[in-house]
């Protein structure tokens, strides 16, 4: 029988390597599985002058997918539950919502940003809560972290 998976959003920010030791803890209780995902966004070119910039932006998204890797390799290292990592494109809460139907999760997990959000944009993690049809487990930031990140 395949284990039951637990999707996490993983960008390289602190909130997400707290989420994917979160997600690691749960899944070696439970006997899961953990399917990190990375989302790479989308950036249209809407000037002529952003095409020059392209190959950096990709070149940067690449270091950016690999250090998410290494930062799975490293969190889930001492956890007792298999684990694999994909790369999706586009929007981050549609792509984790679209993992997690894939993977037929038991639930999401994602960081939750130390700051506090003040009119009407909702973060990745409220939006995602809104939009999966799963369980989604918001994970707060470690006590005594240092400045915000991420603003998503």
């Amino acid at each position: 029988m395949d284990r039951l998976a637990v999707v996490v959003g993983i960008d390289g920010s602190d909130k997400s390597l707290v989420a994917l030791a979160a997600a690691g803890r749960q899944a070696a209780l439970a006997g899961n599985r953990i399917v990190a995902i990375h989302v790479v966004r989308a950036h249209p070119l809407r000037l002529p002058s952003d095409v020059s910039y392209a190959g950096e932006i990709a070149v940067a998204e690449d270091a950016l997918t690999d250090r998410c890797h290494l930062d799975c390799e490293v969190v889930l290292a001492g956890v007792d539950a298999p684990w694999q990592f994909e790369v999706r494109h586009g929007d981050p809460v549609t792509e984790l919502a679209r993992a997690a139907a894939d993977h037929d999760a038991i639930c999401v997990a994602i960081g939750r940003s130390a700051r506090r959000r003040f009119g009407s944009h909702l973060s990745t993690s409220e939006r995602l809560v809104q939009r999966c049809d799963r369980p989604v487990l918001v994970v707060p930031p470690e006590s005594g972290s240092a400045a915000p990140d991420d603003p998503s």
